[in-house]
């Protein structure tokens, strides 16, 4: 039995509050009964790291206005003295309590003299108000739904991690109250106890689901750390087992991985031997080279892009929405000089000066970007107009926005000074080994004029300073040191020159390390060297610009503690540049026109089915896209002659068809290898659920196989019954329909099997592709992609094989098959 059973106890017998009192026995000490509640143990953990969080935030912002005798007291408190102490638990879970339950700690330790109590509150309400709702258990909101009952056993198939071992003290950063805000130190401190399972799953939420559910496995609770964009937690149990496990989700790489198993190390109170079972669901090199093989699809049937910029998004986004702006009211200005100028009377002479200038482009880049303030003022003296009258609202500059769980990317296009059209295609930082896949799609496909904008460390002895931009002239690749080989673009204030480290977590940053990488090198990254590696051709051009976010081994020379006027203005001249470069005036958007027919015919369905699903405009376009010049009243006749469905009808049958293969595939191993066969209309589009019944064949390949598998759909009759409305479901030895397309069965499969199949083949014929919510769910969107590529290359056909087409992909079927198989 644990100390937190006993502190659960003893608070029925302590007033809340009431005493602080330092104790000297282990924080594990044993009692005599199991806690009321089987989360009442982690509930209490998380009270105790939120607490200690508060503490270290209280002694930084209280410094120099309290006590410096008590400043330095709050920081020495440890997490085994919260524990032995008398506070009661139920007042630990609430942050509001905080302030009084220092002064108690205070006065027992007799540091109150000569303050009070006000004194000593801290009125940061929105602070204390964002901790309680962090540090907590909820319920989820997660789910799929998912009706064939699996047979699967094994919930401890994975990979088997052993935690480096890591001290705290050896970390050249405060690595408690890093995990604290990240992730939370209590389910660690908790598991660590308890030689509780921890689970490391690769991939997204619904990817999580649906190895959860393959096992039977129950959701009980998401764990709410401190920050909400980070990797999320789950409270998960198996049949089985009489309790429960950790499960931690939207992995995408080995940095992240092993950056979130060294906090299971580091979190380790009682100092020994770590016992609990660490499993990683998935494969890091499958994965990354699915994900490669998807951007690189992705980037095939895109237009090209003319430069690639990694890092800083937000921000670029931003300036561009300043420069559409801009564009917007010289629109209005242009129109009526005299309207206008009386509009703007209310802006002071200094603004509107500066308005002009920025307006006609003689104030530059940096200037607009600092008093961004005076056009957004300006603009909103002109919503009402720009309501009344759309035509003088410009277009958009961003073309569309890509997200999945490790990357967002989008395109940025414009004309510049000389009439020339520019596309940017703009990719987020991610953490790390993530960065490879979407690295190598790039290099594949001819996107080699790369500019990398990203944070980094530098160390002490260097002589930079936080917010000091610089671009390296060496990347340290383990061992190895590779040269820029192309020269950076010059930027008034940069610093040039210098080696970057490679670290996978800053809790590699351990003081033995520091030794040793600050003898060769001057800053330390985490994505420069996965780039370095990957664009290491003569015709690569990979320009890397870092701005300076901490200095190791200080606790206060951070981007936290830096002017923002610094970290702006080294931000800002980048951008500048940038922009300086590509556009040389004010960018201006630019409206398109495709040339290719089938492009304009789908630009024109979508544009007049606007109000329909996804699916249904993309089952209309595939229907019409072979009928020659569509007009838009035929195309209205024809939506309106078709049953209309949503997205989630005809996905939702795509997963109870696909339940069945995927059950088939894991349950009946006596089936051999065999092959399945569908509808062509899934892959050409031109399947309506609500009209069409799916055939799906399973290809046995002998009569063994063929009797396994009439035994399986057999067994599974009610599930299958109840998909007699819209699916067909047999099984051959041959296919002969001219309408049928089969394909080999993968080596892994899931529900999402005939999903992932539309999903892809969408993306070949139209730009469709499948994106997945924070709850699991799919959803559809399309790309603005600029060609097709041949869907049906990947697939049997009839008794021979569908012809490869070498002008999209190259190979023969087989080849493109197995790409396929990777995607999936």
């Amino acid at each position: 039995m644990k100390l937190t059973s006993l502190l659960i106890i003893l608070s029925l017998f302590i007033s809340s509050c009431a005493n602080w009192e330092r104790g000297v026995s282990t924080p594990f000490s044993s009692v005599s009964r199991l806690p009321a509640s089987a989360v009442d143990e982690i509930t209490y953990y998380l009270s105790v790291d939120k607490f200690k969080y508060y503490l270290n935030e209280y002694s930084v912002a209280q410094e120099g206005k309290i006590p410096d005798s008590i400043i330095a007291h709050l920081r020495g408190v440890t997490i085994e003295e919260i524990m032995n102490s008398t506070i009661d638990p139920e007042a630990l879970k609430d942050a509001i309590n905080y302030d009084k339950i220092i002064w108690n700690m205070l006065q027992e330790e007799k540091l109150t003299t000569g303050v009070t109590e006000a004194q000593l509150k801290w009125g940061y309400n929105f602070f204390k108000n964002k901790l309680n709702e962090a540090f907590a258990l909820a319920p989820s909101k997660l789910d799929i739904a998912l009706s064939l009952p699996s047979t699967s056993s094994d919930i401890d198939k994975g990979l088997v991690v052993v935690p480096e071992v890591l001290a705290p003290e050896d970390m050249t950063l405060d690595s408690g109250h890093y995990i604290s805000n990240r992730t939370t130190r209590a389910i660690f401190w908790e598991a660590n106890q308890n030689n509780r399972p921890i689970e490391f799953h690769l991939g997204d939420s619904r990817e999580f689901l649906k190895e959860l559910k393959d096992k039977n496995g129950k959701l009980l609770y998401e764990v709410k750390p401190f920050a909400k964009n980070y990797n999320k937690i789950y409270i998960i149990q198996y049949p089985g087992e009489a309790t429960y496990r950790y499960a931690i989700t939207n992995i995408g790489g080995q940095d992240r991985l092993d950056h979130l198993s060294h906090q299971i190390s580091l979190s380790n109170l009682k100092g020994e031997q770590l016992k609990g079972k660490v499993l990683v669901k998935g494969d890091i090199k499958k994965f990354h080279a699915s994900k490669a093989e998807e951007h690189a699809l992705q980037l095939r049937l895109l237009p090209q892009a003319d430069r690639v910029i990694i890092g800083q998004k937000e921000s670029i986004d931003g300036k561009f929405n300043l420069f559409w702006k801009v564009k917007a009211l010289k629109n209005l200005y242009d129109e009526d000089e005299a309207a206008f100028q009386a509009k703007i009377s209310s802006l002071g002479d200094k603004d509107k000066a500066k308005f002009f200038a920025m307006m006609n482009n003689t104030s530059g880049y940096e200037t607009l970007f600092k008093d961004k303030k005076i056009v957004e003022d300006t603009y909103a003296l002109f919503e009402k107009e720009f309501a009344a009258k759309p035509n003088m609202v410009p277009g958009k500059f961003k073309i569309y926005n890509y997200d999945n769980f490790t990357i967002e990317m989008c395109d940025y296009v414009f004309t510049n000074s000389d009439n020339k059209t520019v596309r940017w295609r703009v990719v987020s930082n991610v953490w790390g080994d993530e960065v490879i896949p979407i690295a190598e799609a790039l290099k594949q496909t001819g996107h080699t004029n790369v500019t990398y904008m990203g944070t980094a460390g530098a160390f002490a002895t260097k002589g930079y300073k936080v917010g000091d931009l610089v671009s390296p002239s060496t990347v340290r690749d383990g061992e190895n040191a590779l040269p820029m080989q192309s020269t950076p673009m010059k930027i008034e204030g940069a610093k040039y020159g210098g080696s970057v480290e490679h670290v996978g977590s800053p809790f590699e940053e351990s003081n033995a390390w520091l030794a040793k990488a600050q003898a060769r090198s001057e800053f330390v990254e985490v994505e420069t060297s996965y780039l370095r590696r990957i664009f290491n051709g003569p015709q690569d051009n990979l320009e890397i610009f870092l701005l300076i976010s901490d200095i190791l081994g200080s606790d206060t020379e951070t981007l936290a503690h830096a002017s923002s006027s610094k970290r702006k203005n080294a931000q800002n001249k980048l951008l500048a540049k940038l922009f300086e470069r590509d556009s040389r005036g004010l960018p201006a958007p630019i409206a398109f026109e495709a040339l290719d027919p089938a492009i304009k015919l789908k630009n024109l369905v979508f544009k007049v089915l606007e109000k329909k699903t996804a699916a249904f405009r993309y089952y209309v376009y595939s229907s019409l896209k072979n009928k020659g010049v569509v007009t838009e009243k035929e195309i209205l006749d024809f939506a309106a002659s078709k049953q209309s469905f949503t997205d989630s009808f005809l996905l939702d049958r795509l997963v109870k068809i696909g339940e069945v293969v995927h059950e088939i595939k894991k349950s009946y191993p006596n089936a051999g290898e065999f092959e399945v066969a569908f509808s062509k209309s899934l892959v050409e589009g031109t399947w309506n659920p609500k009209e069409e019944k799916l055939n799906i064949i399973f290809k046995a390949k002998n009569p063994q196989s063929e009797l396994v598998l009439k035994q399986a759909l057999s067994g599974n009759k009610k599930f299958i019954d109840d998909m007699k409305s819209y699916a067909n479901l047999d099984v051959k030895m041959g296919i002969d329909d001219p309408n049928m397309i089969w394909m080999k069965v993968p080596e892994k499969t899931d529900p999402d099997f005939l999903v992932k199949i539309y999903a892809v083949t969408g993306f070949k014929n139209a730009g469709l592709y499948k994106n997945v919510t924070y709850n699991g769910n799919i959803t559809l969107d399309f790309l603005p992609t600029s060609k097709a590529a041949n869907a049906l290359e990947a697939f049997y056909q009839g008794v021979g094989l569908v012809p490869a087409s070498t002008k999209d992909l190259g190979g023969t079927c087989l080849q493109a098959m197995q790409r396929f198989l990777q995607l999936m």
